[in-house]
Protein backbone atom coordinates (compact mmCIF):
# COMPACT_ATOMS: atom_id res chain seq x y z
CA UNK A 1 0.00 0.00 0.00
CA UNK A 2 2.79 2.57 0.73
CA UNK A 3 4.41 1.88 -2.77
CA UNK A 4 1.04 1.87 -4.12
CA UNK A 5 0.48 5.87 -2.52
CA UNK A 6 3.87 6.59 -3.35
CA UNK A 7 2.88 5.99 -6.66
CA UNK A 8 -0.19 7.47 -6.54
CA UNK A 9 0.71 10.68 -4.74
CA UNK A 10 -1.45 9.34 -1.81
CA UNK A 11 -4.49 11.36 -3.09
CA UNK A 12 -4.86 8.88 -6.65
CA UNK A 13 -2.81 11.12 -9.20
CA UNK A 14 0.65 9.97 -10.24
CA UNK A 15 3.31 11.78 -8.15
CA UNK A 16 5.02 14.64 -9.80
CA UNK A 17 8.28 13.34 -11.83
CA UNK A 18 11.34 13.90 -10.68
CA UNK A 19 13.61 16.47 -12.05
CA UNK A 20 15.23 14.00 -14.04
CA UNK A 21 12.29 13.02 -15.66
CA UNK A 22 11.76 16.83 -16.96
CA UNK A 23 15.11 16.93 -17.86
CA UNK A 24 14.50 14.45 -20.27
CA UNK A 25 11.24 15.45 -21.43
CA UNK A 26 12.71 18.84 -22.37
CA UNK A 27 15.73 17.54 -24.43
CA UNK A 28 13.51 15.66 -26.34
CA UNK A 29 11.11 19.13 -26.64
CA UNK A 30 14.06 20.62 -27.79
CA UNK A 31 15.00 18.37 -30.55
CA UNK A 32 11.66 17.59 -31.90
CA UNK A 33 11.51 21.36 -32.94
CA UNK A 34 13.12 22.21 -36.48
CA UNK A 35 13.66 25.84 -35.54
CA UNK A 36 16.14 25.27 -32.74
CA UNK A 37 17.69 22.87 -34.56
CA UNK A 38 18.18 25.08 -37.39
CA UNK A 39 19.20 27.77 -34.80
CA UNK A 40 21.95 25.74 -33.26
CA UNK A 41 23.64 24.84 -36.68
CA UNK A 42 23.03 28.52 -37.44
CA UNK A 43 25.15 29.50 -34.58
CA UNK A 44 28.31 28.02 -35.43
CA UNK A 45 27.60 28.05 -38.77
CA UNK A 46 26.91 31.43 -39.18
CA UNK A 47 30.31 32.14 -36.99
CA UNK A 48 32.94 30.05 -38.87
CA UNK A 49 31.56 31.51 -41.69
CA UNK A 50 32.33 35.08 -41.09
CA UNK A 51 35.52 33.93 -39.96
CA UNK A 52 36.62 32.09 -43.66
CA UNK A 53 34.99 35.30 -45.30
CA UNK A 54 37.22 37.63 -43.62
CA UNK A 55 40.10 34.95 -43.51
CA UNK A 56 39.83 34.48 -47.05
CA UNK A 57 39.10 37.70 -48.75
CA UNK A 58 40.18 40.24 -46.09
CA UNK A 59 43.64 41.91 -46.12
CA UNK A 60 46.28 39.66 -44.55
CA UNK A 61 48.44 42.03 -43.65
CA UNK A 62 45.52 44.37 -42.05
CA UNK A 63 44.17 41.37 -40.48
CA UNK A 64 47.63 40.46 -38.95
CA UNK A 65 48.30 44.49 -37.70
CA UNK A 66 44.73 43.76 -35.83
CA UNK A 67 46.38 40.78 -34.27
CA UNK A 68 49.32 42.23 -33.59
CA UNK A 69 47.37 44.95 -31.43
CA UNK A 70 45.33 43.28 -29.41
CA UNK A 71 45.70 39.43 -30.09
CA UNK A 72 42.51 38.47 -29.21
CA UNK A 73 40.30 40.66 -31.73
CA UNK A 74 40.88 38.51 -34.99
CA UNK A 75 40.45 35.00 -33.32
CA UNK A 76 37.41 36.38 -31.33
CA UNK A 77 35.74 38.72 -33.79
CA UNK A 78 33.42 36.27 -35.49
CA UNK A 79 32.25 35.35 -31.94
CA UNK A 80 29.64 37.78 -31.34
CA UNK A 81 27.51 36.65 -33.86
CA UNK A 82 27.07 32.65 -32.59
CA UNK A 83 26.70 34.32 -28.99
CA UNK A 84 23.81 36.64 -30.17
CA UNK A 85 22.12 33.93 -32.22
CA UNK A 86 22.49 31.07 -29.70
CA UNK A 87 20.87 34.05 -27.20
CA UNK A 88 18.08 34.41 -29.73
CA UNK A 89 18.11 30.41 -29.41
CA UNK A 90 17.24 30.81 -25.88
CA UNK A 91 14.88 33.55 -25.60
CA UNK A 92 12.35 31.55 -28.72
CA UNK A 93 12.63 28.20 -26.49
CA UNK A 94 11.44 29.85 -23.59
CA UNK A 95 8.88 32.47 -25.00
CA UNK A 96 7.52 29.97 -27.25
CA UNK A 97 6.05 28.28 -24.53
CA UNK A 98 3.30 30.65 -23.67
CA UNK A 99 1.95 30.14 -27.37
CA UNK A 100 0.11 27.20 -26.30
CA UNK A 101 2.86 23.84 -24.89
CA UNK A 102 3.15 25.33 -21.06
CA UNK A 103 -0.28 24.62 -20.62
CA UNK A 104 0.45 20.75 -20.99
CA UNK A 105 3.76 21.27 -19.83
CA UNK A 106 2.73 22.47 -16.31
CA UNK A 107 -0.17 20.10 -16.13
CA UNK A 108 2.51 17.27 -16.49
CA UNK A 109 4.63 19.27 -14.09
CA UNK A 110 3.25 21.20 -11.24
CA UNK A 111 6.46 22.26 -9.95
CA UNK A 112 6.96 24.83 -12.40
CA UNK A 113 10.72 25.37 -11.70
CA UNK A 114 11.44 21.68 -12.59
CA UNK A 115 10.77 22.58 -16.13
CA UNK A 116 12.26 26.42 -16.33
CA UNK A 117 15.44 24.93 -14.94
CA UNK A 118 15.92 21.97 -16.99
CA UNK A 119 15.78 24.39 -20.07
CA UNK A 120 18.21 26.96 -18.65
CA UNK A 121 20.69 23.30 -17.65
CA UNK A 122 20.03 22.55 -21.38
CA UNK A 123 20.91 26.02 -22.76
CA UNK A 124 23.81 26.21 -20.76
CA UNK A 125 25.23 22.51 -21.49
CA UNK A 126 24.61 23.33 -25.47
CA UNK A 127 26.24 26.64 -25.02
CA UNK A 128 29.85 25.16 -23.65
CA UNK A 129 29.80 22.49 -26.20
CA UNK A 130 29.01 25.10 -29.71
CA UNK A 131 31.15 27.61 -27.93
CA UNK A 132 33.89 25.70 -27.48
CA UNK A 133 33.35 24.11 -31.05
CA UNK A 134 33.50 27.62 -32.43
CA UNK A 135 36.57 29.00 -30.68
CA UNK A 136 38.78 26.29 -31.64
CA UNK A 137 37.58 26.18 -35.10
CA UNK A 138 37.44 30.21 -35.43
CA UNK A 139 40.85 30.25 -33.73
CA UNK A 140 42.62 27.50 -36.27
CA UNK A 141 40.93 28.57 -39.55
CA UNK A 142 42.06 32.49 -38.70
CA UNK A 143 45.71 31.35 -37.90
CA UNK A 144 46.14 29.13 -40.82
CA UNK A 145 45.34 31.43 -42.94
CA UNK A 146 47.63 33.88 -42.25
CA UNK A 147 49.85 31.16 -41.74
CA UNK A 148 49.59 30.99 -45.78
CA UNK A 149 49.92 34.20 -46.22
CA UNK A 150 53.13 34.50 -44.46
CA UNK A 151 52.26 36.53 -41.36
CA UNK A 152 52.82 36.06 -38.02
CA UNK A 153 50.50 33.69 -36.07
CA UNK A 154 49.41 32.91 -32.57
CA UNK A 155 49.77 29.44 -31.08
CA UNK A 156 47.79 27.31 -28.46
CA UNK A 157 50.92 26.87 -26.23
CA UNK A 158 51.56 30.88 -25.61
CA UNK A 159 50.45 32.11 -22.25
CA UNK A 160 46.82 32.53 -21.60
CA UNK A 161 45.41 31.44 -25.01
CA UNK A 162 44.27 28.28 -23.41
CA UNK A 163 42.12 29.63 -20.84
CA UNK A 164 40.92 32.36 -23.50
CA UNK A 165 39.82 29.98 -26.32
CA UNK A 166 38.12 27.69 -23.57
CA UNK A 167 36.29 30.62 -21.60
CA UNK A 168 35.78 33.68 -23.74
CA UNK A 169 33.09 32.40 -26.36
CA UNK A 170 31.87 29.18 -24.60
CA UNK A 171 31.65 30.77 -20.96
CA UNK A 172 30.01 34.30 -22.60
CA UNK A 173 27.27 32.34 -24.34
CA UNK A 174 26.26 30.35 -21.73
CA UNK A 175 25.83 33.60 -19.50
CA UNK A 176 24.03 34.96 -22.20
CA UNK A 177 21.59 32.43 -22.93
CA UNK A 178 20.99 31.48 -19.38
CA UNK A 179 20.41 35.10 -18.93
CA UNK A 180 17.95 35.70 -21.70
CA UNK A 181 15.87 32.36 -21.27
CA UNK A 182 15.43 34.07 -17.84
CA UNK A 183 14.05 37.44 -19.17
CA UNK A 184 12.21 35.50 -21.82
CA UNK A 185 10.25 33.66 -18.91
CA UNK A 186 9.42 37.08 -17.00
CA UNK A 187 8.44 39.10 -20.23
CA UNK A 188 7.24 36.40 -22.64
CA UNK A 189 8.96 37.65 -25.41
CA UNK A 190 11.97 36.16 -26.73
CA UNK A 191 12.48 39.64 -28.65
CA UNK A 192 11.89 41.54 -25.56
CA UNK A 193 14.35 39.34 -23.47
CA UNK A 194 17.10 39.72 -25.99
CA UNK A 195 16.92 43.14 -26.53
CA UNK A 196 16.56 43.64 -22.43
CA UNK A 197 19.65 41.72 -21.91
CA UNK A 198 22.35 43.11 -24.82
CA UNK A 199 20.78 46.58 -23.25
CA UNK A 200 21.40 45.51 -19.52
CA UNK A 201 25.57 44.95 -20.51
CA UNK A 202 25.77 47.45 -23.13
CA UNK A 203 24.28 50.57 -22.17
CA UNK A 204 26.56 51.15 -18.50
CA UNK A 205 29.90 50.67 -21.04
CA UNK A 206 27.83 53.03 -23.69
CA UNK A 207 26.88 55.42 -20.89
CA UNK A 208 29.83 55.82 -19.36
CA UNK A 209 31.95 58.74 -21.07
CA UNK A 210 28.93 61.04 -20.08
CA UNK A 211 28.72 60.02 -16.56
CA UNK A 212 31.76 61.35 -15.00
CA UNK A 213 35.22 59.26 -13.80
CA UNK A 214 33.67 57.76 -11.04
CA UNK A 215 31.03 56.00 -13.19
CA UNK A 216 33.58 54.71 -15.44
CA UNK A 217 35.83 53.07 -12.99
CA UNK A 218 33.68 51.08 -11.49
CA UNK A 219 30.39 50.70 -13.19
CA UNK A 220 31.21 48.77 -16.44
CA UNK A 221 33.14 46.23 -15.09
CA UNK A 222 30.42 44.65 -13.35
CA UNK A 223 28.55 43.49 -16.37
CA UNK A 224 28.21 40.55 -17.40
CA UNK A 225 30.50 40.72 -20.28
CA UNK A 226 32.94 42.14 -18.46
CA UNK A 227 33.06 39.32 -16.34
CA UNK A 228 33.33 36.92 -18.85
CA UNK A 229 36.55 39.08 -19.99
CA UNK A 230 37.74 39.26 -17.01
CA UNK A 231 37.02 35.30 -16.23
CA UNK A 232 38.78 34.37 -19.69
CA UNK A 233 41.88 36.45 -19.04
CA UNK A 234 41.62 38.58 -21.68
CA UNK A 235 40.82 41.59 -19.68
CA UNK A 236 44.05 43.98 -19.55
CA UNK A 237 44.87 44.53 -15.63
CA UNK A 238 44.26 47.93 -14.41
CA UNK A 239 41.74 48.70 -17.34
CA UNK A 240 38.12 49.92 -17.09
CA UNK A 241 36.89 46.98 -17.32
CA UNK A 242 39.05 44.30 -15.65
CA UNK A 243 38.86 42.10 -12.38
CA UNK A 244 40.44 39.54 -10.65
CA UNK A 245 39.58 36.09 -11.97
CA UNK A 246 37.93 35.49 -8.38
CA UNK A 247 35.78 38.71 -8.60
CA UNK A 248 34.57 37.82 -11.92
CA UNK A 249 33.37 34.80 -11.02
CA UNK A 250 31.30 36.07 -8.26
CA UNK A 251 30.21 38.67 -10.83
CA UNK A 252 28.79 35.71 -13.31
CA UNK A 253 27.49 33.72 -10.36
CA UNK A 254 25.27 36.89 -9.37
CA UNK A 255 24.16 38.15 -12.89
CA UNK A 256 23.37 34.03 -13.33
CA UNK A 257 21.65 34.01 -9.72
CA UNK A 258 19.44 36.76 -10.19
CA UNK A 259 18.43 36.63 -13.41
CA UNK A 260 16.99 33.22 -12.51
CA UNK A 261 15.61 33.57 -9.15
CA UNK A 262 13.51 36.41 -10.44
CA UNK A 263 12.28 33.98 -13.57
CA UNK A 264 11.92 31.27 -11.03
CA UNK A 265 9.76 33.18 -8.69
CA UNK A 266 7.72 35.07 -11.98
CA UNK A 267 6.96 31.68 -13.40
CA UNK A 268 5.76 30.21 -10.07
CA UNK A 269 3.31 32.61 -9.61
CA UNK A 270 1.60 33.65 -12.59
CA UNK A 271 -1.03 31.48 -14.85
CA UNK A 272 0.90 29.95 -17.80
Amino acid sequence: MAAVRERTGGAGREADPGFGSVLKSEWRKFLATPANRTMLVLAFVLTVGVTVLTMGFGDSAALAREQAEGEYAVIFFAGGFGTLTFAALAGNIVASEFRGPAVYTLTATPRRWRPLLAKLVILAVLALVVGVAVAQVNFHVSQAALAVAGEPTLSLGAAGMVRATLVYIPVGMAVQAVLTACAAAVLRSAAGAFVLVFLVNALPVFAAPFLGEWWMETVPRFTYGAAVESLAGIAVPGSEGYLPTAVAVLVVGAWLAVFTAVAVTVFERRDA
